[in-house]
């Protein structure tokens, strides 16, 4: 029966979760729309004043980004029952924390992924542009998220007021970035996929070797193009699920020595999120300065760029001001 009921049930959870993000828009949920609007803003200004992006696009891909919610929201029931398959498995604190959050990072970084492919690779001129929209889809996703957990935080009556606003901080400025951070790298390696052949080109002129893709392209006879994009997708992927397990790991082990009563641990293991985020926002930053990433890849045709080995690339125009 249980497979007779499959499909409608999951018509049914796909509905109540389009449901639930249409509600951030709800009267009720209007003081918390407005207190999670301001960061959304305040990073937004921040990333576009880096390159002026079309702002209609911009929204759209903003509204897309909060869809990304819904795949979490239909299959929250599941990622609750692994989560706690985890527990029961393993007895070791660290290992389940560290389990359960790269399974949730992962599951989160993947929806998010799959809006950002979604939004289309004709939008962008260079790499730059895809960083720039898979933070955008970041802030989206969050914007969503804080909306719903501030709504639910000021609803708990066992949480203190002062607390309370704690939570509000640390979600606006933490976990938000922690989404900034993991989308916008993983929107790197994007980008190179999408500039798979004139970037494998241009760094098979530099000497890079790529012995991997290569053998791979060799043994499965796909185009080397192909394989190169594939594998980039997969890395960001990979990288931006590990970001977001590290810092999920540390929130757990916070979480849990807080419930212990154990409150000067707990604040240790968030305290160490602190230099975390420092960090993936520095190595953000460093990406979207780079010179290459503003480079204008021209079409490319055949050969195989394994076996054609020049192509002309355009310098990184002027930024505008």
């Amino acid at each position: 029966m249980s497979e007779v009921n499959l499909t409608p049930d999951l018509i049914d959870r796909t509905g109540d979760a389009l449901h639930r993000v249409a509600s951030v828009f709800n009267g009720e949920h209007l003081p918390f729309l407005a207190l999670a609007a301001v960061p959304v803003a305040i990073w937004l200004w921040l990333f576009l004043s880096h390159k002026r992006e079309n702002r209609f696009l911009t929204f759209a891909i903003f509204l897309a980004g909060m869809l990304a919610v819904i795949p979490i929201f239909v299959f929250q029931y599941e990622i609750a029952r692994i989560e706690e398959s985890l527990k029961g498995l393993l007895e070791n604190l660290v290992l389940t924390t560290a389990l359960t959050g790269l399974w949730v990072g992962f599951y989160e970084e993947t929806a998010k992924m799959w809006i950002v492919k979604l939004t289309g690779r004709s939008f962008f001129q260079d790499i730059d542009d895809a960083i720039i929209l898979s933070i955008t889809v970041a802030l989206g996703f969050s914007f969503v998220e804080n909306v719903l957990y501030f709504y639910s935080i000021w609803n708990n009556a066992g949480i203190e007021e002062s607390m309370r606003w704690f939570y509000v901080t640390f979600r606006s400025l933490g976990s938000m970035l922690l989404h900034i951070i993991a989308s916008g790298i993983f929107g790197y390696y994007f980008g190179i996929a999408c500039f798979a052949k004139p970037v494998l080109i241009d760094k098979l002129s530099q000497g890079k070797r790529f012995i991997f893709t290569k053998r791979i392209h060799q043994i499965l006879h796909l185009k080397s193009e192909t394989v190169f994009r594939d594998e980039k997708i997969f890395e960001g992927l990979i990288i931006a699920a590990s970001i977001h397990a590290v810092f999920d790991f540390l929130m757990g082990m916070s979480q849990y020595f807080t419930d212990a009563g154990s409150s000067v641990i707990a604040r240790i293991w968030l305290l160490l999120a602190i230099p975390f985020l420092v960090g993936g926002f520095f190595w953000l930053t460093y990406l979207l300065d780079k010179k290459e990433d503003h480079k204008t890849y021209c079409e490319v045709g055949e050969p195989d760029p394994l076996d054609q080995k020049s192509c002309e690339i355009h310098e990184p125009k002027a930024r505008q001001n």
